[in-house]
């Protein structure tokens, strides 16, 4: 596995612009055709299209996919960074699934992207695995979600790192370690962590100025707590689809 970088590596606005749009089209048209211009086109990996055999597997691990999977990409010097496409049997996201597959998958495919997709092809999970740091027997699953109620501008500036072109304009010299550096950078959740609680904090000393009517700094301070406490417990539910207004799904505009 890759050693964790210091530094994280932002990529280009354009590609964030396009990855975006890609994983948009992703959420709404219920086929492999925006993951293939994703990786293929504007992350330059190479094209593979391969199926996998489940020979061998347990029985439950394999009736958890709809059909083989697929080793979508590849990138690297010698092809030996995979990407590889997984559809689930069910129209949910099974965790528990994914990380049976994922267990199986790891014995012959150690450095891979492996991306799931529901039996409609409308939600996504991208999933990068590390050994923990704290007991390298132990994995650690990190996943970037796609899908119709979804946010995904942090999504899009996150696979957009995947871009092998920053690690090699001329994508003739790329080793898998910086493939799986690059990989890590991109999956860290810490730092999508402190990003959002630096906008958080800069949004809500913003809210907490504009506030009127209360001239004891504490009492403004309460009330934007108070604010902010249930307007974070509403985009829970709507993530959660909970959320409707007249039967149907009440999505953010922000979500694009």
């Amino acid at each position: 596995m890759a050693e964790k970088l210091n530094t994280q590596t932002a990529a280009p606005k354009d590609v964030v612009a396009n990855v975006l749009k890609l994983l948009v089209a992703l959420s709404r048209q219920h086929s492999l055709e925006p993951l293939k211009q994703l990786f293929w086109s504007e992350l330059n990996y190479e094209r593979a299209n391969r199926p996998l055999s489940r020979r061998g597997w347990l029985d439950k691990t394999a009736a958890a996919l709809l059909e083989d999977p697929l080793l979508f990409a590849t990138g690297g010097n010698d092809e030996s960074f995979h990407v590889i496409y997984l559809r689930l049997a069910s129209d949910q996201l099974s965790l528990s699934d994914e990380r049976s597959i994922v267990t199986q998958l790891l014995k012959d495919h150690l450095d891979s992207l492996f991306i799931f997709s529901n039996r409609s092809q409308d939600k996504w999970h991208f999933l990068n695995v590390k050994s923990d740091e704290k007991n390298n027997s132990r994995l650690l699953f990190r996943r970037i979600t796609v899908g119709p109620e979804e946010q995904l501008r942090t999504a899009s500036e996150r696979l957009a790192m995947l871009n092998l072109a920053d690690i090699d304009p001329t994508l003739s010299n790329i080793l898998v370690l910086k493939i799986l550096s690059r990989h890590e950078q991109a999956f860290d959740v810490e730092a999508v962590t402190k990003k959002f609680f630096e906008q958080y904090h800069v949004v809500f000393e913003r809210v907490e100025q504009l506030i009127q009517g209360l001239t004891e700094p504490e009492h403004k301070r309460l009330f934007t707590q108070r604010l902010f406490n249930r307007l974070m417990f509403i985009a829970f539910i709507q993530k959660k689809g909970w959320l409707k207004l007249n039967g149907q799904l009440v999505v953010s505009p922000d979500c694009y």
